[in-house]
């Protein structure tokens, strides 16, 4: 069986964010089929590099540079990308049409030597090879649930709408949780903060909620928690041109529609990494 190495800074018993569920979704789907090993970017070693028959490299802000140059020397690997890492400032946004100076720009090479860049939307797609075109970029257009996560999604979707807005507290500066603040205040509305470490009550919590606010300080590669309010039927109050999820076709969907559709692609991208890792 190919053995199979999976790096990245953080997991989702961390408790840090949409990309670590991403990521532990995947990781679930790919261990059906291979020797799968994790490994944080903290602990990487050339040895368990060189163990490796293949390498997916996920978020790898505490990578090394000689790691770095190490896998791409040694081994076939793709990266899964969620934040923008060749981007000094991890926004593209912030420069005009997107296009980042190119003293602005790093780990080139290592986006160029990836077999794949899997991307969660048709912008970040679009973004990513107008700044380095050498890369093979493919966007899977959405971002992963697992098969019991859309189960209790649908059944959320009878819950009683006992709220009238609510949003996003959380210490990350680009979720903007004051910005959400500060416009609640301005317009006399008391919202629901959806702060739940436990996933099921959070979406329980979106799911009594009319309106989710979400004011997105950088540009968000898809958007996990805009795309569950609108699965979960709120009107969703956001900046769409910072939004991935609003450069999909999908968008303007919700409701039972958009879990169908989300459904379908989680499946067809998961087969799609799994093509790509080969068997």
């Amino acid at each position: 069986m190919k053995k199979v190495l999976f790096t990245t800074d953080f997991w989702k018993e961390d408790g840090v964010g949409g990309a670590e569920s991403n990521d532990d979704n995947l990781l679930r789907y790919l261990s059906e089929y291979y020797e799968l090993t994790g490994c944080n970017t903290f602990y990487l070693t050339e040895k368990i590099i060189d163990d490796a028959d293949f390498i997916i490299v996920s978020n790898f802000i505490h990578l090394p540079s000689e790691l770095k140059e190490h896998i791409q020397k040694t081994k076939p690997y793709i990266i899964y990308e969620h934040d923008h890492k060749y981007v000094r400032n991890r926004d593209p946004s912030v420069y005009v049409d997107f296009m980042v100076p190119p003293d602005q720009k790093i780990n080139e090479s290592f986006y160029i030597n990836a077999r794949r860049v899997f991307v969660l939307s048709k912008i970040c797609k679009e973004v990513l090879e107008k700044n380095i075109p050498e890369a093979n970029v493919y966007s899977i257009g959405c971002s992963l649930w697992s098969d019991e996560t859309f189960d209790y999604i649908e059944e959320l979707l009878n819950e009683e709408k006992t709220n009238d807005l609510c949003i996003l507290k959380s210490e990350n500066p680009i979720k903007n949780y004051y910005k959400s603040l500060v416009y609640c205040e301005e317009n006399n509305i008391v919202p629901l903060e959806l702060k739940e470490p436990d996933y099921r009550k959070f979406l329980k919590k979106m799911a009594s909620c009319k309106r989710f606010l979400f004011i997105p300080g950088v540009l968000e590669t898809f958007s996990r928690v805009s795309a569950e309010a609108k699965m979960l039927n709120l009107e969703l109050l956001t900046s769409p041109k910072k939004l991935g999820l609003y450069s999909e076709d999908i968008s303007s969907l919700s409701g039972l529609d958009l879990i169908e559709q989300l459904r379908t692609r989680n499946q067809a991208a998961l087969e799609e990494f799994k093509n790509e890792l080969g068997l």
